[in-house]
């Protein structure tokens, strides 16, 4: 995923020219006063147990001291949690990603839980060290996750961080909408013109604010040689800012005969789609042939199951014993992962753990289920390709 600074040396902390004179919310942090705690219901739901008064996101692309960029997202929240039926927002979950020893770095979290006693606003801070816990869902995924103290009926909540990544592909995405309504969703994006990423928007609403901004400006990386001096390369090179605003976002919820929320969310997302010169050119994305190549050769998607799996026959065999056609068999194997497999995320995409464990431990993710049944099909000759939908 990283990569060495070689062919076209390049480039310094990301110069941020100001924004044009658009609206913007004068939600800051700490700034909070009795006044903020008038409000027990609001306009845009009358039922809602919590509003989200701010939620502003921003990244931006920096030179690091590695040879090469970093993702730099910042993230702010605040919400005014109008009953108990709403204390489920103070539980926050930050996803990072990892790779071997590598690991997107949590950064600047703070945290705080504000009450109006007696006419005065009383603060309660999180304590990071004692409060935060780390969880490892996988070898690609750690969740970092905190509860923010001394909540109450008509606290108000905000917190603030920064994650760093080395992964250029995992810029972060941004949902303008969720299970409570928002008064103010803003996402915020500056790119080099030496990168480029593909744009995915989904959801029905409009934005109030989409603009965008383009300039010149400078980038510099160090690049450390072993023990000598760490050398410093400059560029001059255009960039974009954008800016998506939506105002008074509905609460999303689930519906009769909906499949799954996530599909009617609001939201933009992005892929990296090509290095641009100065940068030695490079077509990330490729074809969709090659990408359905790579994913069938990946350890985390397609191997487990092209590879040979002779450990399988101490299932498959009895579980045959007296099927005669391929269709019987591709039933009989069907309905043993359905009946014995419990299935415990259906949003995840690759494997987490192997094939193997899988059925050691009667569950997987929704991939390690499906990629079990494929697997099983074919050790049998039975012909079975995976899907990503």
């Amino acid at each position: 995923m990283k990569r060495k600074l070689s062919v076209l040396p390049v480039f310094a902390l990301l110069f941020f020219a100001p924004l044009s004179a658009q609206e913007k919310t004068k939600t800051k942090f700490g700034n909070v006063t009795a006044a903020d705690f008038g409000r027990t219901v609001y306009e845009i739901d009358s039922n809602a147990t919590a509003v989200v008064l701010a939620d502003i996101g921003s990244s931006n692309i920096e030179g690091n001291s590695k040879g090469w960029f970093s993702l730099v997202y910042k993230h702010y929240k605040r919400v005014h949690i109008l009953n108990k039926n709403g204390y489920d927002i103070a539980n926050v979950s930050i996803s990072l990603y990892a790779d071997g020893s590598d690991e997107e770095k949590l950064d600047r979290l703070k945290a705080v839980t504000y009450n109006l006693e007696n006419g005065k606003v009383i603060e309660t801070k999180l304590d990071i060290k004692a409060s935060v816990f780390k969880d490892k869902i996988n070898k690609n995924l750690v969740i970092k996750k905190f509860t923010f103290p001394n909540i109450k009926e008509g606290s108000i909540i905000e917190f603030e961080y920064t994650i760093i990544s080395d992964f250029l592909r995992n810029l972060q995405p941004w949902e303008f909408q969720g299970a409570y309504p928002r008064l103010w969703s803003e996402y915020n994006l500056s790119l080099p013109a030496f990168f480029n990423y593909v744009f995915l928007t989904q959801g029905y609403l409009k934005y109030d604010i989409n603009e965008r901004k383009q300039g010149q400006t400078s980038y510099n990386v160090g690049i450390s040689e072993g023990t000598g001096p760490t050398e410093r390369v400059r560029v001059e090179s255009a960039y974009t800012d954008y800016r998506w605003v939506i105002k008074n976002v509905p609460a999303l919820k689930e519906e009769a005969y909906t499949s799954t929320v996530n599909n009617y969310t609001a939201r933009i997302e992005f892929q990296l789609s090509e290095y641009r010169p100065p940068l030695q050119y490079r077509n990330i994305m490729g074809s969709w042939s090659q990408l359905a190549s790579d994913l069938m050769k990946a350890e985390y998607f397609g191997q487990p199951i092209t590879k040979d799996n002779g450990w399988l026959k101490d299932f498959t065999r009895p579980l045959l014993s007296g099927s005669e056609t391929k269709l019987q068999k591709a039933q009989k194997i069907f309905s043993w992962v359905r009946d014995n497999i419990t299935c415990t995320d259906h949003s995840d995409l690759y494997l987490g753990q192997s094939l193997r464990n899988v059925i050691k431990n009667r569950n997987g993710t929704v991939s390690e289920v499906n990629l079990l049944l494929a697997a099983m099909l074919r050790y049998e000759d039975i012909d079975s390709d995976p899907v990503l939908l």
